[in-house]
């Protein structure tokens, strides 16, 4: 395997040497490299959310308050941090200990860093099961719309969908490939009524909204509907003010207009 010694490899080698040296000397590739550092990163979330805890009370809290504490337990609150896992990441960590799910079902899954976050969460609460849904390799690209990735996919060989997952964190775990929009039907006439629904996949309008269709129907009572990428056009406003319901927004990193949205399904 060969490495280009760019400024950017360097910098990363001196923020992960050990890394570095396996990827340079061969005895480690990247998908093992990627596992490694998303591991460090969750390990961090679990450290810095011991005083958060699992606390069932965490999401009635003001979106400022809930901010303050993904601020304080993210590893990487700026898009120039060496760590991999952010806001959003910590939050579905967070998320995952308060509501104690039973099943979560996420769509959009890429190399895996929110998979591995939710993943952590059910470990550490000894139970629950992840489902995932994304397009298999061979379907996945990159969609820009406006300036904005609606569509972020795996380019190179060197990734396998959900790869950076780490091994000890897969128990739990269910990945099935091929269009949300076909799949989800027959997972949640399988599944039955679910704790947890994350839309992280295509951004366009439509897309969202049946997503949001699909996962808020099969939502228990008091379960969550999240969303990634809410900014990006009015899919999520418009779905919460169909269904009456409240929903809470924040921001991935102190720097950007990235939100992500999330609602807590009534039993109206």
């Amino acid at each position: 395997m060969k490495l280009k010694l760019s400024k950017r490899y360097i910098d990363f080698a001196l923020h992960h040497p050990r890394i570095a040296l396996g990827l340079l000397t061969g005895r480690s590739d990247y998908e093992e490299a990627l596992r490694e550092r998303i591991a460090k990163d969750v390990e961090f979330i679990r450290r810095k959310a011991l005083p958060v805890g699992a606390n069932p009370d965490f999401l009635e809290l003001p979106p400022d308050e809930i901010d303050s504490k993904l601020r304080m337990i993210a590893p990487a609150n700026t898009k120039r941090s060496w760590r991999l896992l952010n806001k959003w990441h910590a939050f579905l960590y967070a998320v995952t200990r308060a509501a104690k799910p039973v099943t979560v079902i996420e769509t959009g899954v890429l190399y895996g860093h929110s998979s591995a976050s939710i993943l952590a969460g059910l470990e550490d609460n000894a139970a629950g099961r992840l489902i995932s849904v994304d397009l298999p390799l061979k379907q996945h690209q990159s969609v820009i719309c406006d300036g904005k990735h609606i569509q972020v996919g795996i380019t190179t060989g060197k990734f396998a969908v959900g790869s950076a997952v780490p091994l000890a964190l897969r128990s739990r775990w269910n990945l099935q490939l091929g269009n949300s929009l076909e799949l989800l039907p027959k997972i949640l006439n399988e599944t039955g009524p679910i704790s947890i629904f994350i839309h992280d996949s295509l951004h366009t309008y439509d897309h969202m909204m049946s997503e949001f269709e699909l996962g808020y129907r099969a939502l228990d009572s008091g379960g969550l509907l999240i969303s990634d990428d809410i900014g990006y056009n009015s899919a999520w406003q418009d779905f919460c003010k169909s269904k009456g319901e409240d929903w809470k927004i924040l921001s991935k990193e102190s720097e950007t207009d990235d939100q992500f949205g999330f609602l807590i399904k009534s039993s109206k």
